[in-house]
């Protein structure tokens, strides 16, 4: 199952919806992920050429844009509650996802994108 993929923990979040349609979406969350297979994941993501670093700046953005990742958002959550977490993306293979990550803290956690309540 990918990180990116699949249902989400939405919830009731007060006020009022700004767009009808947003009654029926979930919230973005973020999810630790078992270290050991997101290492392996990202060792065969390196060898298959599905890693994404920010440095490649076309490819990055690309996956961001397309996934509807809330960059500034997910970085500053993590980083309030982690540190030496470094981004990275996983564009393929059983856990494709946006992910931050830590050799060091042996901790990696994915965003889960908002989707239709019922899907996935």
């Amino acid at each position: 199952m990918s990180c990116a993929a699949g249902p989400s923990s939405g919830g009731y979040r007060g006020g009022q919806l700004a767009y009808p349609e947003a009654e029926n979406m979930t919230r973005p969350t973020v999810e630790e992920v078992d270290f050991a297979a997101f290492k392996r994941a990202l060792e065969r993501a390196t060898a298959d050429r599905m890693r994404i670093v920010p440095g490649e700046q076309e490819r990055w953005q690309r996956y961001v844009s397309e996934h509807g990742v809330r960059e500034v958002n997910f970085q500053g959550f993590v980083r309030s509650k982690y540190e030496g977490l470094e981004p990275v993306i996983l564009d393929g293979g059983e856990m494709a996802g946006y992910y931050m990550w830590s050799a060091a803290e042996e901790r990696a956690l994915c965003w889960r994108p908002a989707t239709k309540a019922g899907d996935g």
